[in-house]
């Protein structure tokens, strides 16, 4: 934008109501700084006769620019960028230019170095070699050369502006070659010269190999910030993508998009942004068809302008889902994770899922689903906002139909139970940051045959450590553990233990979901899974944190039901006392119900009779 705007908004529905809003954006004046200026030789020293090429590059606004000092035509009005042939030079020569707007003016210079020895006494040799010397029609490779004791060389034969002076020593593309070229270098000094060639050998038209044939080209176009890079493929009867690799170094690091270029050959370019000023960038191109995958030569180019550090960059989202196909009434997690956010915000998906997140890492837990859902997530800093999302698919309802024998059946159950060595306690889900907790999970198959393939994937929190786990040891991606149970037979059962610590960062209240998935195959062949899930929470409820206190219950647990029953200190012998007080208490209860259940029984009275002799008993 470059003026205040005010944008206006009238909304209406069916019963004749409207409203109306507006909002004013306001737009700062231009503020138009002076231009800035590079400008460098390459190269920046050369021999007597030799010559360098000049580079220039002015960045700014309204720009004008002009050259002094050099040669050979250097001095003039001169475009924003350009590159100057110096020509042969004999003398250091120093090169100008400043560049102006209505904000102010900026110069620079570069001087050539030039070599004053003419080695008019030496000897003078030559070498010349090409990278290839037997490349495909209409490819091209480039050629080197050094010499010694030289102060100047021409060049003959060969093609595409081969002849004429040439530096003492350099490299030169040879371009696009239709049948075999010879290259000859000639170099002098004032009693000597030499003279060496090279041959590059051009393959007939028709005679291609099944891999592709890729050529890298120098790159044109360049500025501070962008390029673009050149070459040219040949797909020999395959169809055939090509494309580049580029990069501040020769690992390179970044590539553009692979586009197809049919089966035969053609010349290709992208175009690159977001470059460094004033950076060297290395670059390649790449085919592929069916037969292989081909690396041209590395080439090199460099932009202008002065380096300017990177700025913040957009933001980048990136979600996940651990299964992406789920049964009816299956679960799965999502997760997700971001670079340079300050904000996240979900939509869509199932219960739970929409609203603010954390910038992540992160992971959800679905829960069951019984339909698609896709869940979409957006990320956002002050320069943009970046948003990605992701499927999971449900498959349709499946009615349970009876099986032939052998059968089985899975049941699956979990539990949660916290260890906390300093203060036991019953309340085995309310964890706090720093317990380890025991996850465990029972399974049974109570079916009549054995079931395989038996995986079991436990996924825990993030606000939890993964510590150890008895049952086998698992496979561990992240925070989501696979146990691979292998076989289960007809009335087997066996259960997994996890052991995790929570985080001393986990904030009180968080809830911590533990779901787990057990699949397997049944007798019959079929895929089957059954899931369970049970929750804890971080708990605020404060530790006992007095040394004594702790160490007399302690010590307590100790003397009354451990090792040395005998009490060691005054508490212990008190409680010792009353322990005994209580017995004595509780045996004479029971000894006086004894005597009144004896006193309140029957009697048996013996009485005699004189008259008869006999005694007779009564109750």
């Amino acid at each position: 934008m470059t003026n205040t705007t005010t944008f206006y908004i009238v909304c209406n529905n069916d019963i004749g109501g409207s409203a109306n809003n507006s909002v004013t954006v306001s737009v700062d004046n231009q503020i138009q700084n002076p231009p800035t200026v590079s400008l460098y030789a390459n190269p920046l020293s050369i021999a007597y006769n030799g010559s360098s090429v000049i580079t220039w590059n002015a960045n700014g606004d309204f720009i004008s620019c002009n050259a002094s000092g050099g040669s050979n035509g250097w001095s003039g009005s001169k475009s924003a960028s350009g590159t100057f042939y110096t020509g042969a030079l004999t003398n250091t020569t120093t090169y100008y230019i400043n560049c102006s707007n209505s904000a102010g003016t900026t110069n620079n210079s570069v001087t050539v170095n030039v070599d004053s020895h003419n080695n008019n006494d030496d000897n003078v040799s030559v070498n010349i070699t090409a990278d290839d010397t037997n490349i495909d029609f209409e490819d091209s490779t480039r050629i080197r050369w050094d010499s010694d004791n030289a102060d100047y060389c021409t060049g003959n034969g060969g093609n595409n502006g081969w002849s004429g002076t040439r530096n003492t020593s350099g490299t030169f593309n040879t371009g696009d070659l239709t049948s075999d070229e010879t290259f000859r270098i000639t170099c002098y000094n004032n009693n000597d010269s030499a003279t060496d060639s090279v041959t590059i050998r051009v393959n007939d038209e028709n005679n291609n190999d099944n891999e592709p044939d890729v050529t890298t080209r120098n790159a044109t176009n360049i500025t501070t910030s962008s390029a673009t890079l050149n070459g040219r493929v040949d797909g020999n009867g395959y169809s055939t993508r090509a494309w580049f690799e580029y990069g501040t170094n020769t690992n390179f690091g970044y590539s553009t998009s692979q586009n197809s270029y049919g089966s035969g050959s053609t010349n290709y370019s992208k175009n690159i942004t977001g470059l460094y000023a004033n950076t060297t960038y290395y670059f390649r191109t790449v085919a592929e068809n069916s037969q292989d995958t081909i690396y041209g030569s590395i080439f090199s180019f460099k932009t202008g302008g002065n380096y300017i550090p990177p700025v913040d960059n957009q933001p980048t989202v990136v979600i996940s889902a651990d299964s992406t196909n789920v049964s009816y009434n299956g679960a799965t997690t999502v997760r997700w994770f971001t670079t340079n956010a300050n904000t996240c915000f979900a939509s869509g998906g199932s219960l739970g899922w929409a609203g603010a997140k954390n910038i992540g890492p992160g992971s959800f837990y679905t829960g069951l689903l019984t339909g698609t859902r896709t869940y979409t997530i957006t990320c956002s800093n002050s320069i943009g906002s970046s948003t990605d999302s992701v499927t999971v698919t449900v498959r349709g309802q499946v009615t349970p139909t009876p099986k032939p024998t052998p059968t089985s059946l899975v049941l699956i159950t979990s539990s949660v139970d916290r260890n906390q060595p300093i203060v036991p306690t019953l309340d085995n889900t309310r964890p706090q940051p720093g317990d380890e907790i025991n996850y465990t999970v029972s399974y049974q198959n109570i079916g009549t045959g054995a079931i395989t393939s038996l995986n079991l994937q436990i996924n825990l929190p993030q606000e939890v450590s993964y510590m150890f786990s008895n049952g086998g040891s698992p496979n561990v991606f992240g925070n989501s553990l696979v146990f691979n149970l292998g076989t289960l037979k007809a009335n087997g059962q066996g259960a997994v233990t996890v052991r995790v610590r929570v985080l001393n960062n986990a904030l009180a209240g968080t809830n911590l979901n533990f779901p787990a998935t057990l699949s397997y195959v049944d007798p019959s062949g079929s895929s089957q899974s059954v899931n369970a899930n049970v929750s804890a929470q971080v708990w605020n409820e404060p530790k006992p944190t007095t040394p004594s206190s702790i160490d007399e219950i302690n010590n307590l647990g100790a003397n009354v039901f451990g090792a040395g029953f005998l009490p060691t200190n005054l508490f212990g012998w008190l409680l010792l006392v009353i322990l005994a007080l209580l017995l004595i208490l509780i045996v004479k209860y029971l000894f006086m119900n004894s005597n009144q259940s004896f006193y309140s029984g029957k009697k048996t009275v013996t009485t005699s009779s004189q008259s008869s002799g006999k005694k007779t008993a009564t109750e």
